[in-house]
């Protein structure tokens, strides 16, 4: 009797295990055998698809145009081809302002690997005014759809980790669906991609249409910001802003200079001074969430089989002269062993360490071309075309290594 009941019992634990392997090999079959799903004919990941922006000011001039995913780049193919995709998370520094999209270093990078004959393509998944939690989010939402084998999180130096935002909750602990998702990560990805494709079926984009803006709405917009923000100010406030030189009193209430920035250094002129002390409390807070929205990045990206690296972009007045002079001219505290310390990096690659990423970083080629007027807008303070062409020679080898390193590990 006991040997009977000891041999059923085996008998059904090895049942159970084939059973177990069987499901586990279906859902391993299944990543195998299920293409990307096609991308939605509308979607508005950043902004609404079909928008059209013009903006001028006497420091630049330039055009937008939204493709039907709602980002600024070029149309993708509603299959996911066989390239190499990269795709690049960042700001206004990712996104272009101030220069055409053929200008901006994504583009730059898509016309290199062409001319090369390589089958590499990178989007442009930038906005302005976005931060590490922004970030995460677009990354939830962009990386499914996409499928991209490489995703760069763009963050700005000294900027990226001071706007962090409110501090997020704990990291869950694991539940039962997480628990089912590591060990079936195919079926719940099959599931999930269901679930978004009902999301955009029936979508109209006729429901909104895209915008179209002139440069002179965009300068008449940007007039009336400045006015109604200047009214805001107290009396301290107003008698701090009288104190910047006319030129730049000037462009601000037309319209012709950012009146965010402008505002941000009437209300905080050490901006660019913030977590440069890494011993400092608040600093310490800001990596922590920092690390907490990158490590979301990363949890998506590898659910859809991508590799996650941290870029920090080199911000002017860090790396270059005379736009450490442009800000102390908007009436930032500029002081300039700013453009001596590695702090604003280590913030960054700190928060990148603690989320499990590597972080790369291209300041010294900057500083070796400190002296150079060329490379940012003298006030609005973004990289011109020639500093966007910098960065892009700059970060260049580094990420030949990263595609054929993935390429090799994806063999």
């Amino acid at each position: 009797m006991l040997r009977r009941l000891l041999i059923n019992s085996l008998l059904v634990l090895f049942s159970l295990t084939l059973t177990v392997l069987a499901v586990l090999g279906a859902d391993r079959l299944l990543g195998i055998l299920k293409a990307p799903p096609d991308l939605p004919k509308w979607v508005e990941l950043n902004f609404p698809a079909g928008d059209e922006q013009h903006y001028s000011t006497s420091e630049f001039s330039y055009d937008v145009y939204i493709n039907s995913l709602g980002l600024r780049d070029r149309e993708l193919p509603r299959e996911r081809g066989k390239a190499f995709r990269i795709a690049a998370i960042g700001d206004s520094y990712t996104y272009g302002w101030g220069v055409n999209i053929e200008d901006c270093w994504t583009s730059l990078l898509n016309e290199h690997f062409r001319e090369a004959g390589e089958t590499v393509e990178v989007i442009n998944l930038g906005k302005p005014g976005q931060g590490p939690p922004e970030y995460a989010a677009l990354a939830e939402k962009a990386i499914p759809l996409l499928r991209p084998d490489l995703v760069l999180v763009c963050m700005l130096q000294g900027n990226d980790i001071r706007g962090v935002g409110p501090e997020p909750d704990a990291l869950p602990a694991p539940d039962f669906y997480e628990r089912v998702r590591r060990c079936f990560p195919n079926t719940t990805r099959l599931v999930r991609d269901l679930q978004r494709e009902r999301e955009y079926t029936g979508r109209s984009h006729l429901a909104m249409p895209p915008g179209r803006s002139t440069a002179e709405d965009n300068r008449r917009w940007m007039a009336n910001t400045a006015h109604e923000i200047y009214e805001k100010y107290s009396d301290e406030e107003k008698a701090r802003f009288d104190s910047f030189e006319e030129p730049v009193r000037t462009a601000f209430m037309q319209g012709d200079l950012n009146a965010y920035m402008v505002n941000l250094s009437v209300l905080n002129p050490d901006f660019y001074i913030m977590t440069m002390d890494l011993e400092d409390a608040w600093t310490e807070t800001c990596i922590s969430r920092a690390a907490h929205a990158l490590s979301r990045i990363r949890k998506v990206a590898e659910d859809y089989g991508a590799r996650t690296v941290v870029v920090a972009m080199p911000e002017g007045p860090y790396v270059n002269r005379a736009a450490l002079e442009g800000m102390r001219r908007i009436g930032h505290n500029m002081p300039e062993w700013l453009l001596q310390t590695d702090a604003m990096d280590k913030t960054i690659e700190t928060a990148a360490t603690r989320a499990g990423l590597p972080c790369y970083k291209v300041t010294d080629a900057f500083r070796k071309e400190i002296d150079r007027t060329d490379l940012y807008f003298p006030l609005d303070g973004h990289p011109t075309a020639a500093g966007h062409l910098l960065f892009k020679e700059a970060f260049l080898p580094a990420l030949e290594k990263l595609i054929a390193g993935q390429k090799k590990g994806g063999q």
